[in-house]
Parts: structure tokens; C-alpha cells; sequence
């Protein structure tokens, strides 16, 4: 029988930066991704991702968390919602999904 090769398979970075930001917003309590700049890393759209030397993925999630929701308990569902998310569907694992909360607001 003849082998079969796949080929090779290549995700866009936005795939993952659109991902994460769907993930993030899906949680309860989450007003909205806040694109704020960083010094010296890109992010226009309030994800920042670094592939570790392992090629599993560092990601920043940077959000507004809703008023009257608690900060910390959003803050740890969108890190294992992003982290399950990315890693479900695209196979890549996350090993770490940093939240900065850098504002309040009052929904979507």
C-alpha cells in the first residue's frame, strides 16, 4: 500500500487572537476585550500571545469586567475558558492565560 503524508497545517495568529477574544466574552461578566496598548508588544485587539520554546502558548487576555460581578471569579473562568478554547480547537496547548482586568464597564 502506498503511504499517505497529510501535508502540514498552519493557524493564523489571528485565528488564535479571534479564539481567545471569543472565548473571553463568552463568560458571564465579561463587558468587553479592551485592546490597550502594551509597550512594546502589538496588540490592536486586547489579546497578546507568546509561543513558548516548548510550542505551547503564554496568552494576555485584557477585559473589562462588568459592575457587580467579581473580578477574581470572572478573571478565572476566562482562563479556563480561553485556555480550553484555543487548546479544543486548534490542538495547540496554553500553559499559561494571563487576565488583566483594565476597566469596569456595564455589559456588551
Amino acid at each position: 500500500m502506498d503511504e499517505y503524508v497529510n501535508g502540514t497545517v498552519k493557524i493564523s495568529e489571528d485565528v488564535i487572537v479571534k479564539i481567545a477574544q471569543t472565548a473571553a466574552c463568552e463568560i458571564e461578566g465579561v463587558a468587553r476585550i479592551c485592546p490597550k496598548a502594551v509597550k512594546s508588544q502589538k496588540n490592536s485587539k486586547g489579546i497578546i500571545f507568546e509561543k513558548n520554546e516548548d510550542g505551547s502558548l503564554t496568552i494576555t487576555v485584557q477585559i473589562a469586567v462588568a459592575e457587580n460581578y467579581k473580578i477574581i471569579e470572572v478573571s478565572e473562568k476566562v482562563q479556563n475558558h480561553v485556555a480550553e478554547s484555543v487548546n479544543t480547537m486548534t490542538g495547540i496547548t496554553v500553559k499559561q492565560v494571563n487576565v488583566n482586568v483594565t476597566g469596569l464597564g456595564d455589559g456588551r
